[in-house]
């Protein structure tokens, strides 16, 4: 029997500091993937890994056994020394995998709450797993669902319609911090959420230049055609090497990067920071680190008229109208449970149909042969009447004893006691056995070792 996981960390279960261990790079999500293939109980798999969480989805043929094969593929992948502390602590079974991701995918489950890149990123993995084809018939019909839940919860409710991020967040954040932000400003990075930053703080009255950084000229060239409002005071022209004394001297700095280390290093912060106070007074300085991994030192947040925030300090941002909230919310979860409705009649239909036409096939030949034992005698003695009087008594045999049966695999709503149900049915009358559709893209499996699946962070 196949049965449905999750396993990870997240936000909720984990604070940045661990969840930055086991984040999993975009180009080493296809390793991962193939390295959970090799696992023998783990039929289907795929990863999500945001900023607010690190999840392996999977479709695995026994429980314990399954589980226990994902905390070694973690394991494996992180190239630290105390494995026993930084454990995944997040797992879910069967029908709360589904839920989960469908809440995760509205927007419901993210630290900014109806943040909007969610979907892009769930999206991705869903692409991912198929590329890798490590995804099959579960996984592919449960991320198809949470993405087209997601897409309603946005299109059809409040909260869809208020959207937000967590670079919109972070700006939010930066305001509640200094006040008005008419200073200069630099952000270290250039990718998507480094952008949604610019676009925000472009759409700042009052606020000064806006200097980006980045260590590919290659994306600063793309950003430059990017048609921003207010991108008169957008520059791109200060060199990657020149973070520190920027980033020292700005009252705002904003990191939003997918590095695997630090770029703002304590000491070089430091002497950048010294070095500009024998030029003049020091402004207080805010640095708003949204990467994960961290990309900032924590050390330099000790550093006197320097405030340093990470990811999860934006929580405070979406926790002061609780009652709005709460009404956002209710509108979107509904979706969410329509959407769980649909995927349960998809995962019972997949047992109920093949039961049914093979029960239904099984008592039709016996209907038939018997028939046809009879058909030539009564035909000679009472003609074609008969017969059709026959085929029509023994038809409604058939229904009335496949009624009963049908309505009760129809009626259960609970997938496991269906699949008992199911097997039941299908021994007493000796069909062939349910095939299970999730089955392993080659038959050569074997357990990777630790070597083998070492592959990020080390």
């Amino acid at each position: 029997m196949n049965h449905l996981v999750v396993c990870g960390l997240n936000y909720h279960s984990a604070p940045i500091a661990v969840r930055e261990r086991f984040t999993i790079p975009e180009s080493c999500v296809k390793h991962a993937l193939e390295a959970l293939s090799r696992y023998p109980h783990i039929l289907e798999s795929a990863i999500l890994s945001t900023c607010n969480r690190t999840e392996v989805y999977a479709v695995v043929s026994d429980v314990q056994a399954g589980m226990k094969e994902i905390e070694n593929f973690y394991q494996s992948v992180q190239g630290i020394s105390d494995h026993e502390k930084l454990r995944p602590n997040f797992k879910l079974l069967r029908e709360d995998v589904t839920l989960h991701l469908l809440r995760v995918a509205a927007g419901l489950d993210s630290m900014v709450l109806g943040e909007g890149q969610i979907m892009s990123q769930v999206k991705d993995a869903h692409r991912k797993g198929l590329e890798a084809k490590t995804i099959g018939s579960m996984l592919d019909q449960l991320f198809q669902l949470a993405l087209s839940c997601g897409k309603r919860v946005r299109s059809e409710t409040t909260m869809g319609r208020r959207a937000v991020s967590v670079s919109s967040a972070a700006i939010e954040l930066a305001r509640e911090l200094i006040g008005p932000i008419d200073g200069d400003i630099t952000v270290i990075g250039a990718g998507g959420m480094a952008q949604l930053c610019m676009k925000h703080l472009l759409r700042t009255k009052n606020c000064g230049r806006v200097k980006v950084l980045n260590r590919s000229s290659q994306r600063l060239e793309t950003l430059k055609s990017i048609s921003f409002k207010g991108g008169e005071r957008l520059s791109t022209d200060d060199q990657f090497q020149n973070r520190y004394q920027s980033s020292a001297t700005s009252c705002l700095t904003l990191v939003a990067t997918s590095a695997p280390s630090y770029l703002l290093s304590y000491e070089s912060f430091k002497e950048a920071r010294d070095a500009a106070a024998l030029v003049g007074p020091l402004k207080d300085c805010l640095i708003i680190d949204i990467s994960v991994p961290r990309n900032v030192d924590p050390r330099i947040g000790e550093l006197d008229g320097v405030t340093l925030k990470h990811a999860d300090h934006l929580a405070s941002v979406v926790t002061k109208n609780m009652k709005e909230r709460a009404a956002l919310v209710e509108e979107a979860e509904a979706i969410v449970f329509e959407s769980l409705d649909e995927f349960h009649t998809w995962q019972r239909s997949r047992i109920v149909v093949p039961t049914i036409a093979g029960l239904r096939e099984k008592i039709e030949a016996i209907r038939i042969e018997e028939i046809s034992k009879g058909g030539n005698g009564a035909e000679r003695a009472n003609g074609c009447r008969q017969k059709e009087e026959a085929e029509s008594v023994s038809r409604a045999i058939v229904n009335q004893i496949l009624h009963h049966p049908t309505v009760q695999l129809k009626a259960t709503k609970d997938y496991q006691v269906l699949k008992q149900q199911a097997e039941a049915l299908r021994t007493l009358f000796n069909l062939d056995p349910l095939e299970e559709p999730n089955s392993k893209p080659t038959s050569k499996r074997h357990r990777p070792s630790r070597g083998e699946a070492s592959f990020v962070n080390n």
